[in-house]
């Protein structure tokens, strides 16, 4: 389901109403679609509203020059139940396998691209993309979202999960209760590099960490297929520490990937050898610090509107999920 453009309205004009949802998801990362599947399963009529041009969220793979990053969260684990079903259904429908991160650690990655799991899990979801909510509020009786061009959508319920600043943001006039508690979560920020090399000398087979350096993970993205191949373009992605970005935020791109390029070198103790194509990005919102506390208000005191996101639990991917399923449950 793609944007379209909509009549200017405000939520104090009369103005037509498009399909009432039962439930709104705003964002479709891995705790809107979580949400929004639990709603689904429990058949509920849901609408999920992305400003991007893709689901995931920081879920992602950017694929640039005839090279594939993952420049998002590098793979996913899970501890409880609920997750580790998800990943065994994604896996036997070939959407994720496992991966040797390390001597002695196994992870779970998508597969073809950490992409494919929010691909798998948003299979018949209604996704409404590239359309950003700029205000929230009542309307009709309802929760109305709004875009910079009025009414976008109304649902009897909704879900917020959006990073805690942004969330933050769009609830203060409407759920002030749910704004505060989201302005007590914390993030790092991470700077993402992309390099799409020549030749793959130098790479090394397993992922590369030095905290102290300020690599949080330098992955060489044929490392994740498990066996060097031919056909994989010899693409790195260097992920910065929250301590390295938060120091060099402002930095412009360029110098971003020339220090951790430096850097990457200094450690490996290997030239990169010729860049044919480089990237950087800066995630804002990386890393949950600090999570807002538990005992901190989740659902609105009208029982309309829920929020949910990885701040409100800690960073992993599983923990972004259980909260997406928490929020949807909150409602009912």
């Amino acid at each position: 389901m793609t944007s379209s453009q909509n009549p200017a309205s405000s939520p104090t004009k009369a103005a037509a109403d498009p399909a009432l949802f039962d439930l709104l998801v705003l964002g479709s990362g891995i705790a809107g679609l979580a949400a929004a599947r639990l709603a689904e399963d429990d058949g509920k009529r849901v609408l999920l509203i992305d400003k991007g041009r893709r689901l995931g969220g920081r879920v992602s793979t950017r694929r640039q020059d005839g090279f594939a990053f993952n420049h998002g969260a590098q793979f996913v684990t899970a501890k409880g139940t609920e997750f580790a079903s998800l990943l065994a259904k994604a896996k036997a429908a070939g959407n994720i396998k496992d991966w040797q991160i390390s001597d002695d650690k196994i992870v779970q990655i998508g597969t073809p691209s950490m992409r494919d799991l929010p691909q798998f899990m948003a299979t018949g979801l209604m996704i409404r993309q590239q359309t950003e909510i700029t205000q929230i509020a009542h309307h009709g009786g309802h929760i109305g979202f709004f875009d910079k061009d009025g009414l976008v959508a109304t649902g009897r319920q909704a879900i917020i999960t959006a990073p805690a600043a942004q969330t933050a943001k769009l609830l203060a006039d409407i759920y002030p209760e749910l704004a505060a508690t989201a302005g007590l979560a914390r993030y790092d920020p991470c700077w993402t590099i992309m390099l799409g090399l020549e030749g793959d000398h130098g790479l090394g087979t397993l992922p590369l960490r030095d905290e102290a350096a300020g690599i949080a993970l330098g992955v060489p993205e044929f490392t994740r297929s498990n066996q060097q191949s031919s056909l994989d373009a010899p693409a790195l992605t260097i992920q910065a520490t929250g301590a390295w970005s938060q120091q060099h935020l402002q930095d412009d791109p360029q110098m971003v990937i020339k220090s951790l390029c430096q850097i990457w070198q200094n450690l490996s103790g290997k030239p990169l050898g010729k860049i044919i194509t480089s990237a950087a990005h800066r995630w804002l919102y990386a890393k949950v610090t600090t999570a807002a506390p538990s005992a901190a208000p989740r659902l609105s005191h009208d029982g309309k509107l829920a929020i949910a996101g990885d701040w409100l639990g800690g960073p992993r991917v599983e923990q972004a999920f259980d909260s997406g399923r928490q929020a949807y449950h909150h409602l009912r």
